[in-house]
């Protein structure tokens, strides 16, 4: 708990490639009573035994893993799976606790990086989501160009969530990884926090990677509890109820993790060592 607060972590689960090295963090943060549950919601394809079967096998070793299945008698038709991931928040709606969303392929987190993102989460509740530094990210990456922390000689990323650059480049991915790599053999990871936190504007489409919510909004909903209109989350979060509110989404400064990959990228990720090093620092965060 944090402030008196419930932190569920939850990640729309697909593969376990990546997910295996994101549950040592989470395995790392219950240690040290940051994290109270970690939460699966099941989107996988007909043809993932394995991945299923790893889930349950994840839950059966850790008692604060729960696996979370689509709600029953919801049928959205024949959409790609994608679509599903919005129903999740229909069982998000405890007013006392904060949801922190990881993608299934997100890779790293700082040591401090659920802890910041929940606080600032707490001290400011209009904002829909708040997001951390996310490494592999187009809107992020523009802003740590604006700081100095990211060559523009690389390719320049504008403040758009599927930029050329920041979005569909592989070797910018690439490169992007290794620069964070590099700071975090060396120690100096918090080199890359931002000066300040920035507000995206109501109606940015913001990749949504991760980001931290509270119950308290979603079991306020006009449509039910946890019920969002539309359904697809991350126009929800980052275009809809933003611009109902009037309230910026906020991009924190000092939480910092690392989103693997977009579709676009992952032939140069794949071929890549990149998710082995992942790996050795995940195995580090519990040794």
């Amino acid at each position: 708990m944090i402030d008196g607060h419930r932190v569920v972590a939850w990640t729309p689960y697909g593969r376990e490639r990546t997910v295996s090295l994101l549950a040592k963090y989470m395995e790392r943060d219950v240690r040290r009573g940051i994290i109270d549950e970690y939460r699966l919601f099941m989107n996988t394809d007909a043809n993932q035994e394995r991945d299923r079967a790893y889930a349950h096998e994840l839950a059966e070793q850790h008692p604060w893993v729960t696996i979370q299945h689509r709600p029953e008698g919801v049928d959205l038709g024949h959409l790609p799976k994608q679509r599903y991931t919005g129903l999740a928040y229909r069982a998000m709606v405890d007013p006392d606790t904060v949801y922190v969303r990881l993608d299934d392929d997100v890779v790293y987190l700082h040591e401090d990086a659920v802890e910041n993102l929940v606080r600032a989460r707490l001290d400011m509740p209009a904002p829909t989501a708040v997001f951390p530094i996310i490494v592999n990210n187009a809107i992020v990456s523009h802003f740590l160009q604006l700081c100095g922390k990211i060559p523009t000689e690389w390719g320049e990323v504008k403040q758009y969530c599927m930029d050329p650059n920041g979005w569909a480049n592989g070797p910018f991915a690439v490169k992007l990884h290794e620069l964070l790599l590099s700071h975090i053999e060396a120690g100096t990871v918090e080199d890359l926090y931002l000066y300040q936190d920035f507000p995206i504007a109501p109606g940015t489409q913001f990749s949504v990677s991760c980001f931290a919510s509270l119950g308290s909004m979603y079991a306020g909903l006009d449509a039910g509890p946890g019920v969002l209109v539309p359904d697809e989350e991350e126009s929800w979060h980052t275009i809809h109820r933003p611009l109902a509110t009037g309230a910026p989404n906020i991009l924190r400064g000092n939480a910092l993790v690392s989103h693997f990959s977009f579709f676009p990228q992952h032939a140069f990720l794949n071929g890549s060592d990149l998710l082995d090093r992942y790996r050795e620092l995940a195995d580090k965060a519990v040794a």
